[in-house]
Order: structure tokens, then sequence, then C-alpha cells
């Protein structure tokens, strides 16, 4: 009896030890990877949104592609620059290709205009292999354009095989244009009115002023209401622009009994 529970304790714990290395496990460059990823989205090297270069692909026949995922590859030709063009959604991708001692050690690829490179040479020949991955992409619209940079040294037949994609997204049709966001122009603004209001004192001194017009407003306002005996003797007016000195603010005080006269000249800005 307590044989057999040293057995079922010694199988539950392998059971927990596979499940936690299973559920660990992330791929990455040089791995078999036969299915995406959880998260993940794998688009096969048929898929429309994909553009090859006319003339510099082949398509595999079944009797050599059953390794590979749906049972479909691309062979690209020897000393053919093998171009593929796609755009995807999304934040991640990863290449998945055959790898084999007879293919090229420099493909390019192109994210959004910045080139990187890749190898598909391996000193045995693997089928549904991660040749490349990109991990940190800001999430959006991504244009990849693939090519051989580097022929085979030791070809067979290809320079390499191209078998799938993988993205966190979907892939968009490469002709799609990310509609250009419109911006709201800011509000006219409506012209500002101002004036050159000179007061001419009894002394024959003429003080001018630039104000906005409510300030000139105001200055009429009182000048009427003292006029019929209203309102205080004196009157402040805010110098503004004409504040020299260390002075946070400086203001003149006309005096109703020593005006003889005034004018108010109107203009506008923007």
């Amino acid at each position: 009896m307590q044989k057999l529970k040293m057995i079922i304790t010694t199988l539950f714990t392998l059971v927990l030890l596979l499940s936690f290395s299973t559920s660990t496990y992330a791929a990455t460059v040089d791995s078999v990877l036969k299915a995406p990823e959880e998260g993940w989205t794998r688009f096969d090297d048929r898929a429309p949104e994909l553009v090859y270069s006319k003339d510099d692909w082949e398509l595999l026949k079944y009797d050599v592609t059953a390794a590979d995922y749906n049972q479909t590859v691309l062979g690209a030709k020897h000393k053919k620059k093998s171009e593929i063009k796609f755009k995807f959604e999304g934040s991640k991708i990863r290449l998945i290709i055959n790898k084999s001692h007879s293919y090229s050690k420099k493909v390019a690829i192109s994210i959004d205009g910045k080139v990187e490179y890749f190898s598909a040479n391996n000193e045995t020949w693997i089928h549904q292999i991660v040749g490349y991955e990109k991990l940190d992409l800001k999430y959006g619209i991504h244009e990849v354009i693939i090519w051989t940079e580097t022929p085979s040294e030791n070809v067979v037949t290809y320079d390499y095989r191209f078998d799938a994609i993988d993205i966190d997204g979907s892939l968009v049709d490469f002709n799609y244009v990310e509609p250009e966001v419109p911006t709201t122009p800011d509000p006219e603004q409506p012209p500002v009115g101002r004036a050159i209001l000179v007061v001419t004192m009894t002394t024959g001194l003429e003080k001018e002023y630039d104000l906005p017009m409510s300030d000139v407003n105001a200055f009429l306002n009182w000048y009427d209401a003292r006029d019929v005996g209203t309102g205080p003797a004196k009157f402040a007016i805010n110098k503004y622009s004409n504040n020299k000195g260390p002075f946070s603010k400086r203001t003149d005080y006309v005096i109703f009994d020593k005006i003889l006269t005034f004018e108010v000249s109107e203009y506008t800005t923007n």
C-alpha cells in the first residue's frame, strides 16, 4: 500500500512538472513551431494579402511539402530578389521558414523602413522553424518587405523556402492606406476692438493710452455719469504696455474737473 502511494505521488509530481514546463514554454528564433502560440494567428504562404515579386518564386509540389505548414511552401529562386511585401495590423511578427545547409545566410526584412537580417542556413534541413521574430513594435499598421540579400553559396535548388507568418493581429491589403486623422482647425478669433484714447487736460497736457474697447467704454460711462453729478471724481486708467520699471502694475488717474477734451480713435486687431 505504501509503495502504491509513492508511485501515485511520483506520477502526480511528474504531471505537474510537465504542465508547468509546457505552460511556460515560449518559442524563440531557431525553434520549431508547428502551430501559432496563444494570442498569435498563422497565415499560410498562400494568403492573398502577400505580394510576391513576379517569376522569383516556385510553388513546390506536395511530395516535398508534407512537413510544411498546411503542406505548402514557396521556394525562393537562386540569384533572384525573391521579394515578399505585405502589411499587417499588430505589434509582433514571426517568419516561419525552412532551414538547410544549402540556404542563404543573409535574408533581409524591412519593417516600416528599418532593415534587419536573418539566416536561413542550418546544418540540417528543418521545417516550420522560426527564422525571424520582432516582438516590440507599436501596435498598428506595419509595412513589411522581405528579400534575398545574399544568394546561397551552396545552393541546391533554392536560396531558401518561405512557409508562413505568425502575427498577433491580422494581415491587411498591401494597398491599404491609413486614413489621416482630421485635425480640428482652431476657431477663427474675432477681431479685438481697441482704441487710442487721448485726454487733453485743462493745462494743455495730452495723455495718450492704447486700450481695449472695454476700458475705453468704462471711461466713457464714467465720464457721462460724472457729467450729471454721479460717480467718483477720478478715473483709473491701466497703462498696460506702458508699464515701465519693476512695477507689477501702473495706473494713471485722471480728474474729471481737469479734463478739457478727449478723443477716441478705434481700431481692430486679430
